[in-house]
């Protein structure tokens, strides 16, 4: 599982990139996400291959599981990811 750290005040974008899984010709069409509490996804972009979400918040010492529902042409792709509250 793909994982990020970022600081509490952080309002960041994070790609998850799809190239490798997607087949020749298929791209994505659109995504589902909804954010654990304690942390805010304020935007979402969608490219043919890749999904960008812009993420802000969390609690330093905090772990986040994000489980987003990729949706292309043909399929459908949960992608986990994590997310890790540090003070650097």
């Amino acid at each position: 599982m793909k994982t990020f750290r970022k600081q509490p005040k952080d309002h960041l974008d994070y790609d998850l990139l799809l190239g490798n899984w997607l087949a020749e010709g298929d791209e994505i069409v659109s995504v589902d996400v909804v954010a654990p509490e304690g942390i805010e996804v304020t935007q979402i972009g969608v490219e043919p291959d890749r999904i960008k979400l812009w993420i802000k918040g969390g609690t330093t010492g905090q772990s986040y599981k994000f489980n987003p529902l990729i949706y292309t042409k043909s399929r459908v792709k949960e992608v986990d990811f994590m997310i890790i509250v540090v003070e650097m």
